[in-house]
């Protein structure tokens, strides 16, 4: 997959950033529909319709539509006809960014079907630019229909998609074929398979994790760096830093090599919502998702400066909870993030393929993950 690495610079009142709906095509396997999908897709038209009585502007952060799960675009279409048409209407009144992730094979279906502009970040400019005289722009930049501008504009906020921070993903040479085994394996045993495993507490997932201490206990014995890498990405799945990207992100900025523009970082890909401070400049904010019982939505209002997490449904703020063990000093909590898969299995395998699933950390037991895939 090779997609264009551009950046949408807009400004307006009322930005509203969404992210991993993950539309499928409506079956039991479908994310998206887990719990009562007619109320999730109220939501959604809710929201649409929010975005355009501020007259603002609706960023989906990646992982739209789960083609692996859904099988083609007419299966995902069908089963979410009236959604798809008021995010296409959406999207012709140039309110609608879509930032691409790694499940995106083809950006044509959302800058067609949706008449969404597409990039790989989106700047938030701090405030309306002065000049508003068009400008030939780069060829790494578009401007949005919002406002066409300078590109030189103080940035609030950079939106960007969290797997580019996932280091178990090669942008480079991507395969869909574990993605879409997993799907398959779902969708014939009519079960979950995923993490956190108290979320999913069913017999096949029990003896997935049995298996995933087999793997890991074979990895140790042979010293083999594939199974050992595969099981502490399952093990920080479990502890929730999903997918590592919290420990990835964090080193990245300690030696420097990626910086964020604003002083508002925002992500998704994780599924796991919250507002923390990175350090006395830079917030992060990741935006979780729309599966199971979550819809989570980023309201930014940018003349104030406010950013509200909060669940769509029962309009609830969400804070720094959910990463409050990823952001602790406290020895207990560092030592279980340092901590490994068998470290884990000895403290909560009872015998029998049962669990104990109690957290001995004192922060760790607020931390929650929405349903991550394996």
């Amino acid at each position: 997959m090779s997609h264009p690495e551009h950046t949408i610079r807009v400004f307006n009142e009322h930005i509203f950033v969404i992210g991993d709906l993950h539309l499928g095509d409506g079956t039991r396997s479908d994310l998206f529909s887990l719990g009562n999908s007619v109320t999730k897709r109220d939501c959604m038209r809710s929201l649409i319709k929010t975005v355009r009585e501020h007259d603002g502007v609706l960023i989906i952060n990646g992982d739209l539509m789960d083609l692996q799960q859904g099988w083609s675009i007419d299966r995902v279409i069908t089963a979410n006809a009236i959604l798809f048409r008021e995010l296409s209407d959406l999207g012709k009144d140039g309110k609608l960014i879509y930032i691409w992730s790694e499940l995106d094979e083809d950006l044509s279906y959302y800058e067609e079907l949706l008449n969404a502009q597409t990039a790989s970040t989106v700047l938030i400019l701090d405030e309306k630019p002065k000049a508003t005289e068009p400008v030939e722009s780069s060829t790494t930049e578009q401007t949005s229909p919002q406002e066409v501008h300078h590109n030189d504009g103080a940035v609030w906020a950079e939106i960007v998609q969290g797997f580019r921070f996932n280091p178990a993903i090669d942008p480079s040479n991507l395969s869909f074929r574990g993605k879409s085994l997993h799907h398959l394996v779902e969708r014939l045993l009519g079960t979950w398979i995923r993490f956190p495993l108290e979320n999913f507490p069913t017999l096949e997932n029990k003896l997935f994790f049995w298996l995933l201490h087999k793997l890991d206990w074979t990895g140790r014995k042979f010293k083999n760096k594939g199974l050992q890498g595969f099981t502490a990405r399952a093990h920080a799945n479990q502890i929730g830093n999903p997918h590592q990207v919290w420990t990835e992100l964090n080193g990245q900025l300690q030696s420097d090599e990626f910086t964020p523009q604003g002083s508002l970082l925002v992500m998704g890909h994780s599924h796991l919502p919250g507002k923390v401070d990175i350090d006395q400049e830079t917030t992060l904010i990741n935006t979780g998702s729309w599966i199971f019982d979550s819809q989570t939505v980023l309201h930014l209002e940018t003349t104030s400066k406010q950013a509200t997490l909060l669940d769509w449904a029962s309009k609830d703020e969400i804070t720094a909870v959910p990463y409050t063990h990823l952001t602790s000093t406290h020895p207990m909590d560092v030592a279980r993030l340092d901590s490994s898969f068998a470290d884990w299995w000895e403290q909560h395998y009872l015998g029998w393929l049962k669990f104990n699933f109690e957290h001995p950390c004192p922060s760790s037991s607020a931390s929650t993950s929405l349903g991550d895939a394996t």
